[in-house]
């Protein structure tokens, strides 16, 4: 049975990467690469800010492979700041140190274009870092109807009608979900594990090998979907470990499981 092959992934993903793991919950990604979100139990906003950064990187060329993103993610987070962002809008010898910082970065151009759009553009006549921070502080977090319009409303911002390619999809998965891990101890934005769930391309490749879904398409509707799936699986009273085990069980080719 499906369900079964699922607890038998969740099982060999808690004992075989047992550095992900804390009381069978998944431990946070960004919080590995010390981006520390919370301050005096509320956002710290460079902390919020560069988990943009890492989801952003995780978004584009060659960083998009997740050890190159973390990489250049590490070589570049001192300068890769909220303020520094802020700073490069009124000058351009900033702006242009801060887009040739790493050589790994491929799409430096790209990158920079949407973080100073987070850090100093507007939409609907307002900064959109302020309309970030109201979308992530909506009220009710927990609630799935809630929770699913809060996605949508971030999708909004960061894929406007006018842009033809998404500026920012998949890994918005990755943003609610290191929130929500992050502040479990505070009992803050927590999230429903529906859009906690990072569907890229080998949890999806996952879920189809199981038989969980038919080919799924790439609008946003479908990488819902995909999230919600997962979540129902691996988000349960016993374990609470999100995308992480189809992601590290499909990208180490599928190893054979036991009982």
């Amino acid at each position: 049975m499906i369900a079964d092959e699922c607890r038998r992934i969740a099982r060999w993903f808690v004992k075989n990467h047992t550095e992900w793991i804390e009381n069978t919950k998944l431990r946070s990604w960004a919080g590995k690469l010390d981006i520390k979100l919370t301050k005096n139990g509320v956002f710290d906003d460079n902390g919020l800010f560069q988990l943009f950064v890492l989801a952003i990187l995780w978004n584009n060329g060659n960083t998009s492979n997740a050890e190159t993103g973390a990489r250049v993610f590490t070589r570049i987070k001192s300068e890769y700041t909220l303020e520094n962002f802020r700073l490069a809008a009124e000058d351009e010898t900033i702006a242009d140190k801060l887009r040739s910082l790493d050589p790994e970065m491929d799409k430096a151009r790209q990158i920079f274009n949407t973080l100073s759009f987070l850090a100093k553009g507007e939409t609907e006549s307002k900064e959109v870092w302020v309309k970030v921070k109201q979308i992530l502080n909506m009220p009710q977090a927990g609630v799935k109807e809630v929770d699913l319009d809060r996605f949508m409303r971030l999708y909004g911002v960061f894929n406007p009608a006018k842009q033809e390619h998404a500026w920012l999809k998949v890994k918005l998965f990755l943003i609610f979900r290191e929130i929500r891990i992050q502040f479990r101890g505070t009992g803050l934005y927590q999230y429903d594990p529906v859009i906690c769930c990072v569907p890229d391309g080998h949890v999806r490749n996952a879920l189809q090998e199981l038989k969980l879904t038919e080919d799924l398409g790439t609008s946003i509707y479908d990488y819902v979907k995909a999230s919600e799936i997962v979540s129902s699986h691996f988000c349960t009273s016993e374990y609470e470990l999100y995308d992480l085990p189809l992601f590290f069980w499909d990208k180490k080719g599928r190893p054979k499981l036991t009982n």
